[in-house]
Parts: structure tokens; sequence; C-alpha cells
């Protein structure tokens, strides 16, 4: 069970009230619109994300596929005084009809597709005309494909060899693939900024978010498709 330890691993999930919480909170509201928007955060693990965002005055609803997560979201929203959904949902395919959501948000979930084009496409249907993808992730892994003696112990034993050859995202050491990806599935503005300030500790890689933008205007030949 990883969900009761997962904030004592670095990177994860910085302890509120301090201030690399405060500079994630500065990021987050520096990018998504003003609020209040609807907002969708995918495999919401925690809440980290989510829980942000409601402070900042946004209407969420957060996903996962761990009922313990979800279980330690909902708790630490409820100690806040804060209204959000959470729903037991899969993050590559949400259960959400289209065009639902202003943006839509993710924290160390690119590296864990095992069907990034089908994904990306799943999300840029869930989103407005003019809606925001916000990814934050990095290269947390060797670039060498097995388990390694120097990562976290539930690393080790959950992706095996076997399912780390089936993560196109995992070892990448740069973002031109993903970005490539992002494009495929129609969206546009596709931008990737470092996030050096956002790093926990001095042995941990720096993390980076991805933003990208659904067209305001209806694709003509999706139209005509449809028709």
């Amino acid at each position: 069970m990883v969900a009761p330890g997962y904030e004592a691993h670095g990177g994860n999930v910085p302890a509120f009230d301090t201030p690399l919480y405060s500079a994630w909170t500065s990021e987050i509201d520096a990018i998504v619109p003003s609020p209040p928007a609807d907002v969708l955060d995918l495999a919401t693990g925690t809440g980290f994300v989510a829980v942000i965002l409601a402070a900042l005055g946004h209407r969420v609803t957060a996903v996962d596929l761990s009922a313990d997560m979800l279980r330690i979201a909902s708790n630490a929203a409820t100690e806040r005084g804060l209204t959000i959904r959470f729903l037991f949902d899969d993050a590559v395919a949400p259960a959400f009809e289209p065009a639902g959501f202003d943006v839509i948000t993710n924290r160390h979930l690119l590296w864990t597709l095992r069907e990034p084009d089908r994904a990306l496409s799943a999300w840029r249907e869930l989103l407005r005309p003019g809606g925001l993808l916000v990814a934050f992730d990095g290269f947390w892994f060797d670039p060498r494909p097995g388990p390694h003696d120097d990562e976290p112990e539930p690393f080790r034993r959950h992706y095996t060899a076997e399912t780390r050859a089936e993560l196109p995202f995992m070892h990448l050491d740069r973002t031109d693939s993903i970005v490539a990806a992002v494009e495929r599935a129609g969206f546009r503005d596709v931008e990737v900024r470092s996030l050096p300030d956002l790093g926990d500790g001095p042995d941990r890689a720096v993390p980076y978010v991805l933003t990208a933008r659904v067209s305001t205007h209806i694709d003509a030949s999706a139209t005509e498709m449809s028709g």
C-alpha cells in the first residue's frame, strides 16, 4: 500500500505552511485562469494540486484510482474547510461529458502513462474551447530501463523491468517526445518550463511544467467528419 507513506517520499508533497508549498501555490496561481474556473485534477493522489486550486477559489473535481489516496485527499480538504468533488475514476479516460472543464491539471502523471496518445486525446475532449492543460512532472528515473538500487523501494517493487518497458515517458531526459504527443492530440501553444525553485532537496531532479491549450475555434475538418 503506497498511499499512507506517499507524502514521506522526497518531491511528492511539500508540507503545508512551508516556503516550498507557498512556492507551488504561487506557481499554480500564475498559470491557471482567474477563479472561479472548472478544474479537473487527474490522478490527484493525496490531493496536493486539488487542495491548492480549491484554496485559490476554483471549482475542483479530482479523480484517482486509489480509494486510499482519495480518502487522504478528502480529509486534507475537509481539514482546510475546502469543497472538492473527489471521484474514483481513471485518469486516462475520465467518465465526463465532453467540454466540461476550463482546466485539466496533473502532477507526476505523465511518466506513468502506458498509452499517452490515448490519454492526451481524451483530456483534450474534456476541455472547453480555449481550455488549458497543466502537467507537472520531472525526469525522476535513470535512463536505463531496469529498476536500480538507489531508487525508493516502492518504485523497485511496483515498477518491474516489464512494467517500465510499457511506459514510454518514464526514462526520458528531455521533453521533445512529450511535446510531440501533446501536439498530435490536437493541443496548441505547447510550452515547457523548468521549475528549479520547486525541487525538493539538492539530489532531486528539477520538475517542469508543460502547458498547452485547446483551440478557441472549431476545427472545420472535425466538423465535416462529424457531419
